[in-house]
């Protein structure tokens, strides 16, 4: 069985999310991002190319996650797909980010782990099921970044948060 590999994007929420609906009337959440881009010369040495800015979208489950959890100037990664489109208005082609997962860079966001017991739905089963537990997200501190606690083995408890 193949890698189940899909195009990712890697970057810093622009704007706040926006809750829009199609022209058919199906809901979905609107947000900008950015990209810093930058050029590694042969000697090592980077070359600062500036930022860049596009629009990712998000449908179902994707919707609230994003609305709830993601303020201007947090750090993600997200997975999905590139989607082009014509401007009927302009006459121009476009481009966003249809966004099927998404999540908090741990590169540049600090969060700590809570496996306590949860509700359940599609976004919390998936991970607990293979991983044979259950995990639940606390809700975020001032800072909004998320806060999660691992269980202390011997009791089940959750215990001290762990910083990452």
């Amino acid at each position: 069985m193949s890698i189940n590999a899909r195009p990712s994007i890697r970057g810093f929420i622009a704007s706040e999310p926006e809750k829009l609906e199609t022209v058919n009337g199906n809901p979905y959440v609107k947000v900008r991002f950015g990209q810093e881009r930058k050029q590694r010369h042969e000697d090592g040495t980077l070359t600062d190319l500036g930022k860049t800015f596009s629009t990712l979208i998000a449908y179902n489950d994707n919707i609230e996650r994003i609305q709830n959890n993601y303020v201007p100037g947090d750090r993600f990664i997200a997975q999905g797909k590139v989607k082009t489109f014509s401007n009927e208005e302009t006459g121009q082609d476009g481009e966003v980010f249809v966004a099927s997962g998404i999540g908090h860079d741990t590169a540049y966001t600090r969060y700590d782990v809570d496996r306590s017991p949860r509700r359940s739905g599609p976004e919390h089963d998936a991970p607990a099921v293979a991983a044979g537990q259950t995990a639940q997200r606390s809700a975020p501190e001032a800072s909004h970044q998320p806060v999660f606690r691992a269980p202390d083995p011997e009791t089940g408890r959750p215990s001290t948060a762990i910083g990452i």
